[in-house]
């Protein structure tokens, strides 16, 4: 009846029609538009030109022309336009609404989470110890190599947006550390990054359950096969670093190209199972509205690198002014990728030469800082 009071919430320019729907049939039903990300400056970002410095010299439509996303960038806005209420998750994709949409957001609602995936205390050690020992497995499988125990374990996961994810930089930091004198315990890098991949490879499961060290396997970086890994961003950007996963290297580097969702074949465990094993996660993204990635990281206790330009970083830093260690925010610009690959370094360097009594502390106040995050605080946005 028309006495009901209903609020329908629509999220990303790929439900607007459902905005747009009601607003012509059911009137009476209050919509919510909320956007994650602007169409035009997702396409700015991810083609390498400066987004923030030129913001506001862009045009919307032209850009959105220029990019072949017209239709998208029309619903987004007209959605913007047509709900009763329009929100995003930060105050730097308020400022793209503004200069894309021409509308400014009615509300910020800052993006919580629910942590029921989290593992509780008494099981959290069973489930850590599981998730390293599956890591080691593959990662040795993989290369036919033995590694050691007290490797740090660091992801990087999310979308493949090379650059909007900072998944270049990532790369970057892990050739330098390579060649980092300063540098005492082994690095095992995974990317964690869903591509065009062909199921898991046949002779890393067999390396897998038939250990043989005697002959190791080097420039190999696959856990799945790949569609034209001679053009894969990835892999090119490994060999540019010099990486090659050889005996001797401090680092190593896998790429899993495959969605963690319980049975990819190789792992067959879901992708929070594997990230409660890890040491630090690394995230120098340089378009990321928000940032569910670092933060969830932080909710499983793991040290986490986010940067400016992500809005959950933005947040954490109003939060917490001195935060560092468990959250490390580097200052990301249009072009300071040398200063955000060395910070990351330093971030690295000295975690890896703290006791196990710090490490456990940094472990505690990382978990900390993911409550503020949870939706029973984030409710009143």
């Amino acid at each position: 009846s028309f006495h009901d009071k209903i609020v329908a919430q629509f999220h990303e320019w790929m439900t607007g029609v459902g905005v747009l729907y009601l607003k012509s049939k059911v009137p009476q039903v209050g919509t919510v538009f909320t956007t994650h990300a602007t169409v035009v400056g997702r396409s700015i970002a991810g083609h390498g030109l400066p987004l923030y410095r030129d913001l506001n010299t862009y045009d919307g439509e032209g850009m959105a022309r220029q990019f072949g996303v017209t239709a998208k960038q029309s619903l987004e806005k007209l959605s913007a336009e047509e709900a009763d209420t329009f929100t995003t998750v930060s105050a730097i994709t308020n400022n793209e609404c503004r200069q894309f949409l021409g509308k400014e957001v009615d509300i910020l609602t800052p993006n919580g989470f629910d942590d029921t995936f989290v593992p509780a205390r008494e099981e959290y050690f069973s489930k850590r110890a599981k998730a390293r020992e599956k890591l080691f497995q593959v990662a040795e499988g993989l290369l036919n190599q033995t590694l050691s125990k007290d490797s740090i374990l660091i992801i990087n996961s999310g979308r493949y947006e090379f650059r909007n994810k900072g998944i270049d930089l990532f790369i970057d930091v892990m050739g330098l550390l390579n060649k980092q004198p300063r540098l005492d315990r082994e690095i095992i890098a995974f990317l964690t990054i869903p591509a065009y991949q062909l199921g898991p490879r046949p002779e890393v499961l067999e390396r897998m359950y038939t250990r043989d060290f005697s002959s190791p396997v080097t420039d190999d970086f696959l856990t799945h096969g790949l569609h034209e890994p001679e053009n894969d961003a990835i892999l090119l950007r490994i060999k540019k670093n010099n990486l090659h996963n050889a005996p001797g290297d401090k680092v190593k580097v896998i790429f899993v190209p495959a969605y963690l969702n319980g049975n990819d074949g190789i792992f067959n465990l879901g992708y929070y199972d594997l990230l409660v094993g890890f040491d630090g996660s690394m995230f120098p993204s340089y378009y990321e509205p928000w940032g569910y990635t670092p933060l969830e990281s932080l909710a499983f206790h793991i040290p986490t690198i986010t940067t400016s330009l992500a809005g959950f970083g933005q947040w954490v830093k109003s939060l917490y002014p001195t935060i560092k260690d468990s959250v490390t925010i580097i200052p990301r610009g249009d072009d300071n990728d040398e200063f955000v690959v060395e910070e990351m370094i330093k971030a690295v360097l000295q975690v890896s030469s703290k006791t196990e009594k710090e490490i456990l502390k940094i472990r505690m106040k990382a978990y900390e800082v993911s409550r503020s995050a949870l939706w029973k605080n984030l409710i009143s946005y």
